[in-house]
């Protein structure tokens, strides 16, 4: 799942980049920005790090999911999903000796309004097992107390502060096995008539 949404982060981002912009020049990748990382780069580069998976209750229901057949004769109950919260720390790299900053500074520009405008992830970048999942894809590209406003985190990777996006995506993970509908009871709806109710009957 997490994989599908590193896929489907990288789709979105292809797929509105503006042609021959800074974006659609760039690779993206979703390593630790570490030294050993960053020594490596050779081309303009938007890194996605993901630095927290956690659980969302306050998105979280009680309420049981049915799902019916296409006939509607047929129908399950499943458990409610759990919602995944995955934030991720963006940040924008160029190995060039001249401008680097700038250049970087209008990359991340530009993937702040690829973000901006795309407050739940379109179903044209969906990917792998995100296709197909319960609807909607929230948001959120500032995450209070994220990863890129800790100067620890930066310490860490032997960085000095830089400019960072904290995007989060929150998911819906499935509890229960896909149900065999053909394997379910049939759906049966009965009506019971009285000579009350026939009395009242115009």
């Amino acid at each position: 799942m997490i994989a599908d949404l590193d896929a489907t982060i990288e789709a979105l981002l292809e797929e509105a980049a503006e042609p021959g912009s800074e974006l659609a020049l760039s690779r993206i990748t979703f390593d630790v920005p570490d030294p050993g990382w960053r020594a490596s780069l050779e081309s303009l580069t938007v890194n996605c790090y993901l630095y927290q998976v956690r659980e969302n209750r306050e998105l979280r229901t009680m309420q049981p999911l049915v799902q019916r057949s296409e006939d509607g004769m047929r129908a399950v109950r499943r458990r409610p999903p759990a919602r995944i919260e995955c934030a991720y720390c963006i940040t924008t790299w160029s190995p060039a000796t001249e401008d680097a900053v700038l250049e970087e500074h209008r990359l991340l520009g530009q993937v702040l309004m690829v973000l901006l405008r795309n407050p739940a992830i379109p179903t044209s970048a969906l990917r792998g097992s995100l296709t197909g999942q319960l609807p909607p894809f929230p948001t959120i590209i500032a995450v209070p107390d994220g990863a890129g406003q800790q100067p620890d985190f930066w310490s860490a990777l032997d960085l000095q502060l830089k400019p960072s996006l904290n995007y989060a995506v929150t998911l819906a993970a499935m509890l229960d096995e896909e149900p065999d509908l053909d394997a379910a009871p049939h759906v049966v709806t009965e009506v019971a008539v009285t000579p009350h109710h026939l009395e009242e009957l115009p």
